[in-house]
């Protein structure tokens, strides 16, 4: 209860730096609140912060973002429109980079021009990538010190995503709109893959070694190569549009040649798109590994719609543009606690 309390403190002065065209980075450190404004807010957030603090991040445009060398929690705004009427989405215009110093960060809400970054070969572990809509994912390095137990969900990935550095981790209930590349003993399960190219030299999974591949939807149609150099992994209750080649992989369970114009609610084209529908049109036939649909809506993480972070959310704001007589402000707000 205290946490939701403190968060709709911070929320509240976010919220109220709209009134007066200002936006408000907050930081949570040891349950002291401090306040940081102007162009270099969220640097200087962050330079005031220790491991285990949190940042919240207001809606709003910010054009530069701190390289990530800390144990911290980052929440924005979020990012569907519909969410975010209240505050705007939070749109960070750059990438963002993990060192091997930020392990067990946390990371949601945000929409990011640019992708998400572990520097080269450095040891990011527990890292939680959630609830964000971003250009790519790039977990760099060789495996000489893989990050382990990453953990990538709910989010909506408009680019490729590399697990170059990535072992025993998940990549769970994401709208991919690119390819997957490397990484071994992973877990990819429950998410929806919109890439198709009459190209059978371009794979939709390559290279992701003995890794565990289940109740995902893969779109492509118009050839043979969902899987190329993918070797002793093991494919499970996957919705396939046409017959893969199993090659040295464990194939158990599988739907294959699936009309996929017709397996979603309401779902066109190959990119995803905030008003479709992604449930299924028959979800007692189409059922995973694990006895939960396939797709995002079926496994530990089920998409959440809306995609908003865990903390508290406005849902309406109503603040009066003059004081009264007695020279007080009439606002109204309603907030929405987020139980997950």
């Amino acid at each position: 209860m205290k946490k939701i309390k403190f968060s709709l403190a911070v929320l509240f002065l976010s919220t109220l730096s709209f009134s007066y065209a200002q936006q408000r980075t907050a930081l949570n450190s040891n349950g002291t609140t401090s306040i940081f404004t102007g162009l270099n807010q969220i640097t200087n957030a962050y330079n005031a912060a220790v491991d285990g603090d949190t940042i919240y991040l207001p809606g709003g445009t910010f054009n530069s973002f701190p390289t990530i060398d800390k144990r911290l929690v980052i929440y924005g705004a979020g990012f569907h429109p519909d969410s975010v009427l209240v505050t705007e989405k939070t749109l960070i215009n750059t990438s963002i980079t993990f060192y091997q110093n930020a392990d067990s960060s946390i990371i949601q809400g945000l929409e990011i021009n640019g992708g998400i970054y572990t520097y080269n070969n450095h040891k990011v572990d527990h890292l939680v990538i959630k609830r964000c809509l971003l250009q790519g994912i790039n977990i760099t390095g060789s495996l000489i010190s893989p990050c382990n137990n990453v953990i990538i969900e709910e989010n909506i990935i408009l680019g490729d995503v590399y697990l170059s550095n990535a072992s025993y981790s998940d990549l769970s209930n994401n709208l991919i709109e690119g390819r997957v590349y490397n990484g071994e003993n992973n877990a990819i399960q429950n998410n929806i893959f919109f890439y198709d190219n009459a190209n059978n030299s371009f794979y939709t999974l390559n290279n992701t070694d003995n890794c565990f591949i289940a109740n995902n939807v893969f779109f492509r149609s118009s050839a043979i190569s969902v899987n190329g150099g993918v070797e002793y992994s093991t494919f499970s209750n996957n919705v396939f549009a046409i017959t893969p080649t199993a090659g040295t992989n464990t194939w158990n369970n599988n739907y294959e040649n699936i009309d996929i114009s017709t397996f979603f609610v309401n779902q066109t084209g190959n990119v995803p798109d905030f008003y479709h529908d992604y449930h299924l049109t028959d979800p007692a036939t189409y059922v995973g590994y694990d006895a939960t649909v396939v797709g995002i809506f079926g496994g530990l993480y089920p998409f959440k719609e809306g995609t908003l972070p865990e903390n508290p959310h406005f849902q309406t704001k109503t603040i009066a543009t003059q004081t009264d007589v007695n020279g007080d402000l009439n606002i109204q707000i309603q907030v929405g606690a987020q139980d997950e």
